[in-house]
């Protein structure tokens, strides 16, 4: 090649470079997305979310009940279906989900089955579970429900849906993520103290147990002030279950372990009576 052609060429290949960096600069690098080693079939590593945590408890066991399913009916029945003469029973993946938001109680935690709002933990677990969960680091698990009830026989006998959950009414939950329980001794059982029955009052003689409240707090205080004494659950001394609901009681209600030895207890031959709160201040307001 002679000195002038190899100037030219020269020339031609600067300028071929030169717009090719100026077409990189303006539309961006072209070099292909790294796919990884067509060799060896390796790709590259991708952040994929962690799945959620599963609470661990035993089969076929549901010890804690939901509250609030009655105002959630409708989203029960697009999960389990219509009433029937027999209902339904079935079994589903709940998830729970911290709501510090919730006006009512910031350490609500809500249950959710295929993503519909179905109630919520009771108040006195919701602020144990979730603080258990904050400890974790989750602000959701996942847990197995049960959820019974949908009967209709006739236009008077009706059942709600109630929903029960593997979740344990005491003490450390698995949320199984690997961590291990705390040592005994840093979880230390609280016994309740029960309030002193009055020596006076239009419910004096009666044995108490009450669904839906802890025995040392203001229902209890109430009821003790009337004459009534207070229990820490359902016994054959037992002269009357309070629950701490409206009439009629939802599914959920009667299938609490509570309010199935009570009707054990009355099926029995027991005096045992089952009546609401507002029934139980009615007693009350009546002696006045």
């Amino acid at each position: 090649m002679d000195f002038r052609s190899s100037v030219v060429s020269n020339v031609c290949n600067f300028g071929v470079g030169m717009a090719m960096g100026i077409l990189s600069f303006l539309f961006g690098n072209s070099k292909p997305k790294d796919d990884g080693d067509p060799e060896t079939g390796s790709r590259p590593e991708a952040t994929s979310p962690s799945p959620l945590a599963r609470i661990k408890w035993r089969d076929s066991s549901f010890p804690m009940d939901a509250v609030g399913e009655s105002n959630y009916q409708d989203a029960l029945i697009a999960i389990c279906g219509a009433h029937t003469r027999y209902g339904h029973e079935g079994e589903y993946d709940a998830l729970l989900e911290r709501e510090p938001s919730n006006r009512y109680d910031s350490n609500a935690v809500m249950v959710k089955i295929r993503g519909k709002k179905v109630g919520y933990l009771p108040r006195e677990q919701a602020q144990r579970v979730g603080q258990q969960m904050l400890e974790a680091g989750i602000e959701a698990a996942v847990c197995a429900a049960r959820v019974r009830g949908g009967w209709r026989t006739n236009q008077y006998d009706e059942g709600h849906y109630g929903v029960r959950l593997a979740i344990p009414n005491h003490g450390w939950i698995d949320f199984g993520i690997g961590a291990e329980p705390p040592a005994r001794a840093s979880l230390p059982r609280q016994t309740a103290k029960r309030p002193v029955a009055a020596m006076s009052g239009p419910l004096l003689g009666h044995w108490i147990a009450l669904m839906g409240a802890p025995p040392d707090e203001e229902v209890a205080q109430e009821l003790a002030a009337a004459g009534a004494k207070i229990m820490a659950g359902v016994g054959k001394s037992t002269t009357l279950l309070v629950v701490v609901a409206e009439r009629p009681f939802d599914a959920g209600t009667r299938s609490s372990a509570s309010f199935r030895r009570a009707d054990d207890l009355i099926a029995a031959g027991s005096h045992l009576r089952i009546i609401s709160l507002s029934e139980a201040r009615a007693m009350i307001a009546k002696s006045a």
